[in-house]
């Protein structure tokens, strides 16, 4: 293979001399390393130029457009519309205004019915007494704090009021003509939550309610009573004492009813009292049920108002067949009979 030989001679001639040889291959790596770069370069070039004429050309039709769009500003959108459907503009007016006519009929009919719920609420909240929770928790401190019952203040929230605005629920678009589809979903929003709010308040007022002592506790309303509340004469030793519940006479193995929802806290004998069941009605109510002459519930039951609880007797302290029924609120005995059916 024919080869050359580069000297390479310093200057100052004070280094040795350097020798490279060169063969045919060398310089035909180096004649293929130059024709590729030069190709390469020639390539970026023109891609650069068809870029910048493609860019320069964008640049010419934006600015046209910007021309035109400047020349008639005020082209109406109907026309656009129109040229883009292959419609008139006539007939895209004319679907328009069904369109927006048909949506106003809808939005007026979804108000109206909004509004007539509101009223809805607002009625069901004034009879009930129950107003708009302010809070995530029902404040029932009036309630609790009374210890009363058998009047119609005992009823806890379910008294008749008059119309009140302190009683009516929130509201977004009540009395609105013309609200918004967003107004119109708050409303939906907010008459959803305050109407299960008003359920839920309606069932704690429910329980409230069956927990208050108002039946006659003798199955059938059977007997009637023989001794009240009060100070009487004791009947087996004629002393001047007071008698704590009421005495209703009935026939022996009558059915005993509870008067009130409630849960056993009692349910066995006393001396006095015979077969006795004490039963606790919350917001410190009890009931006791004695003399029976048999008990059908035990201590931890939950019972449920009209529920049988024993059979009428004449156990412990007694001179015959008869239902001893005592009323405790807040720990002291109150008359009964005001709470009887």
């Amino acid at each position: 293979m024919k080869t050359w030989t580069v000297m390479l001679i310093p200057h100052d001639r004070s280094s040795t001399t350097q020798t490279l040889k060169l063969s045919v291959l060398h310089l035909g790596i180096v004649a293929g390393l130059v024709a590729v770069l030069s190709f390469a370069s020639a390539f970026l070039l023109s891609r650069n130029y068809t870029i910048a004429s493609k860019h320069a050309q964008l640049k010419d039709a934006y600015r046209s457009l910007e021309i035109r769009a400047s020349s008639r500003p005020q082209e109406p959108v109907l026309q656009v519309v129109a040229e883009e459907s292959g419609r008139s503009p006539e007939e895209i007016a004319e679907i328009e205004a069904r369109l927006r006519a048909e949506y106003e009929t809808s939005i007026a009919a979804i108000t109206a019915e909004l509004n007539d719920l509101y009223d809805m609420e607002a009625k069901a909240r004034d009879i009930t007494g129950l107003a708009p929770r302010k809070h995530a928790q029902v404040d029932d401190t009036a309630t609790q704090s009374s210890g009363k019952g058998g009047s119609p203040e005992g009823y806890g929230s379910f008294v008749f009021n008059s119309i009140d605005e302190n009683l009516r629920p929130a509201h977004v678009i009540y009395g609105m003509s013309r609200p918004s589809a967003d107004l119109i979903l708050q409303e939906i929003r907010l008459r959803k939550q305050s109407f299960s709010n008003l359920v839920t308040d309606m069932e704690s007022a429910q329980d409230r309610i069956e927990r208050i002592p108002s039946r006659w506790p003798v199955a059938s309303h059977g007997g009637k009573i023989t001794s009240r509340f009060g100070y009487r004469r004791d009947p087996f030793n004629g002393r001047i004492r007071h008698h704590d519940g009421v005495d209703i006479a009935a026939k022996y193995g009558s059915t005993i009813l509870a008067t009130a929802k409630g849960r056993v806290i009692f349910s066995g004998y006393d001396q006095f009292y015979g077969n006795i069941v004490r039963i606790d009605h919350g917001n410190g109510i009890q009931t006791w049920y004695a003399h029976m002459s048999q008990r059908l519930v035990k201590a931890g039951d939950s019972i449920s108002r009209d529920q049988p609880i024993g059979k009428l007797g004449s156990t412990g302290r007694s001179t015959g067949a008869h239902l001893h029924y005592e009323v405790h609120v807040n720990g002291r005995p109150t008359d009964g009979e005001k709470y009887l059916d």
